[in-house]
């Protein structure tokens, strides 16, 4: 995913939109498995996008250390926004509130919602323009 990305999609947007190509400019948004990936990508390579969601997120679970060492070590890399939402009976709500507890730990800020829904596209809809209103200010 991240190779496709990095390597296809933001230089095909970048070409042919007037996109920002900086950090700055750029924000990752996923759900589910999609959401997994945007933790992974825009936590694990924190020179890519400075706004990060998530939504009812396949959060990442193993190798937290070393995945996002950076992250953890230099809070200049953060991202402006670290948004992380899940529905109350959705089955990832344990996995989302592990990710959750370690960020804490560690200190990273973040938003995190737990919702009222399952793992559904209502869910979804009603994360969407709330992410988007803190990224397009």
């Amino acid at each position: 995913m991240r190779r496709d990305l990095v390597g296809e999609v933001i230089p095909l947007v970048e070409r042919d939109y007037r996109a920002d190509p900086s950090a700055e400019g750029r924000a990752i948004v996923g759900l589910s498995m999609g959401g997994g990936q945007s933790l992974a990508i825009g936590l694990g390579d924190p020179a890519l996008f400075k706004w990060v969601g998530a939504f009812s997120a396949a959060a990442p679970q193993t190798n937290l250390e070393a995945t996002f060492a950076e992250v953890v070590r230099d809070p200049a890399v953060r991202p402006h926004v670290l948004w992380i939402a899940v529905g109350r009976d959705d089955g990832l709500l344990k996995r989302n509130a592990a990710f959750h507890a370690w960020l804490e730990k560690k200190g990273v800020a973040h938003t995190w919602i737990v919702s009222d829904g399952a793992h559904e596209w209502p869910v979804w809809r009603s994360y969407l323009p709330q992410f988007l209103e803190l990224i397009f200010r």
